[in-house]
């Protein structure tokens, strides 16, 4: 991925996979690196996180084991992206409340 988007001015990553925390960590340090200054990252359901314990019964990720718990736990690591709490405040319905990482450096 590095060498395809190397071709590119602007990438935005988007990631909506496996919600496994380790999951969605290991894609964050393999994709949020192609974002650059200004760009964003956005992590799909975090919500999974503001939902009751056990909602998704049949599924591997729950409350502190999900894409929310993943992104505080990258953000705490780096320094070169901020949730961007504007996109959050402006949306009446989100699926990623503190899904929008911009890169600020």
């Amino acid at each position: 991925m590095k060498e395809y988007a190397k071709n590119y001015k602007n990438i935005m990553v988007a990631l909506d996979s496996n919600h496994i925390h380790e999951y969605v960590l290991a894609e964050l340090w393999a994709y949020a690196p192609l974002v650059k200054k200004g760009g964003y990252c956005v992590v799909s359901n975090t919500i999974i996180d503001d939902m009751p314990k056990g909602s998704f019964p049949s599924l591997l990720w729950d409350v502190r084991n999900n894409p929310k718990s993943t992104v505080y736990a990258y953000l705490d690591e780096i320094t070169n992206f901020e949730i961007d709490r504007d996109i959050d405040n402006k949306l009446l319905i989100s699926v990623a409340p503190n899904g929008y990482l911009k890169r600020i450096s």
